[in-house]
């Protein structure tokens, strides 16, 4: 695994979620923002926990690691790719919300009320890879015979 590129993802990935967390508060305090906003704010505050241990768990670690073997490099760029992806579009969808005014924002919730849902979605399965892969780096404890 290059410990050197895959640590400067996950570091521009908690960038990233730290930007949309701080974007869905402005949105959280438009007035009658549907729980879904809330939803997706704690969602994205779980991915950046994550996303932490995983940066942790690369420092600390040794890259040629047996644990680190159970992982597949192109699997891990999968996962931070389409992570990569997935908050530059939510952070473009968030900015446009952002900016639009209150009355216009409280007519249009039912179209970012879906979109909400949807990166609702995309967050929890990534969230859940992520979650999936730093525990087999973990835990994985080869038995010898």
């Amino acid at each position: 695994m290059d410990p050197l590129s895959v640590t400067a993802s996950v570091f521009g990935l908690l960038a990233a979620a730290g930007k949309a967390h701080t974007l869905l508060e402005t949105v959280a305090s438009i007035r009658n923002a549907p729980t879904t906003v809330r939803d997706v704010q704690r969602e994205t505050r779980h991915t950046e926990i994550a996303l932490r241990s995983l940066h942790r768990f690369l420092q600390q670690n040794d890259p040629a690691s047996e644990r680190q073997g159970m992982i597949q490099v192109d699997e891990l760029r999968v996962v931070l790719a389409d992570a990569m992806l997935l908050f530059s579009s939510f952070e473009s969808m968030l900015e446009s919300l952002a900016r639009l005014s209150q009355l216009r924002v409280s007519i249009s919730w039912t179209k970012y009320g879906k979109q909400l849902d949807e990166y609702l979605g995309k967050l929890e399965r990534y969230k859940s890879s992520l979650t999936f892969m730093l525990s087999i780096l973990q835990w994985y404890v080869p038995t010898y015979l």
